[in-house]
């Protein structure tokens, strides 16, 4: 018993919708993130690294976070 194309079709875009949609809030997040930082004035370039550091060890927690929830 196979799922009808038109079937298998319709939920094949409704899973491209959610991933975009996923992506385009994923994005809009992180961007947000680094508007933020862009907008403080920062005092000398260390003080600039040191924030942006910061940004990159949130993603990499969360990304190390993601990886444990997708492996079984």
């Amino acid at each position: 018993m196979g799922l009808d194309r038109t079937v298998l079709a319709e939920m094949q875009k409704k899973l491209q919708r959610e991933i975009a949609e996923t992506e385009r809030r994923t994005l809009e997040y992180w961007r947000g993130e680094i508007e933020k930082m862009y907008k403080r004035r920062h005092e000398n370039l260390a003080a600039l690294q040191v924030e942006i550091k910061s940004l990159m060890d949130r993603m990499d927690n969360r990304m190390r976070i993601l990886r444990k929830e997708i492996e079984p």
